[in-house]
């Protein structure tokens, strides 16, 4: 016969500190996968953003606001002479998370954040930070000269020069002489008048 105390029922029945540790770290990480799932979809069923120069044709899709992104003109010259100018906040991402990727129009930047912070009583906490943005560059750009560049306030700047529009070349219209209607009747009348007369003499 085992005769036990209440305090030792007690410790078994309970569990201990670092198993109720484990187990929430366990669901935290479960729950940071599924986020990261979650939004990888919604990034994936996105459609592409399209970005059109202000002021020329359509009024700019509203794709731009929902990815964070303004297109800046800087003034120069002439428009010409201006360089198409993106900029996209991306504060929080240091350059070694960013991936910036050109297919063509088609720029895609990706930034993955993810830091380890030790916490109270030896856990630790994880930090972590997705982005994934992409976007069609307008036509009339120079694509094989396209720039990125992050400032310091966490602006990622995109830019392109445009192409120079070509002047189009002249040339002359050759000019055909033709014969008026009113010309072209006459001769008609004066050829029928000539076979009648023709005809009377014969008889």
């Amino acid at each position: 016969m085992c005769v036990c105390s209440s305090k030792g029922m007690s410790s078994l029945l309970q569990p201990s500190p670092a198993s109720i540790f484990e187990q929430m770290a366990s669901d935290l990480q479960q729950q940071v996968e599924a986020m990261d799932k979650l939004s990888r979809a919604v990034f994936q069923a996105q459609p592409l953003l399209w970005l059109e120069p202000a002021g020329q044709g359509e009024p700019r899709r509203d794709g731009a606001a929902q990815a964070g992104a303004t297109e800046q003109e800087p003034e120069s010259g002439g428009r010409q002479d201006k360089k198409f100018e993106l900029r996209m906040d991306v504060a929080g991402f240091s350059p070694e998370e960013l991936t910036v990727r050109q297919e063509g129009r088609k720029v895609t930047v990706m930034g993955r954040h993810e830091k380890q912070s030790p916490g109270e009583d030896g856990d630790s906490f994880v930090e972590y930070r997705e982005l994934r943005r992409e976007m069609l560059l307008p036509a009339g750009l120079d694509v094989e000269a396209v720039t990125c560049s992050l400032c310091s306030d966490g602006q990622l700047r995109i830019e392109a020069p445009r192409l120079a529009l070509q002047p189009a070349e002249g040339k002359a219209i050759p000019i055909s002489l033709q014969a008026g209607e009113g010309a072209t009747q006459g001769d008609t009348a004066a050829k029928e008048e000539k076979e009648v007369g023709s005809g009377s003499q014969e008889t």
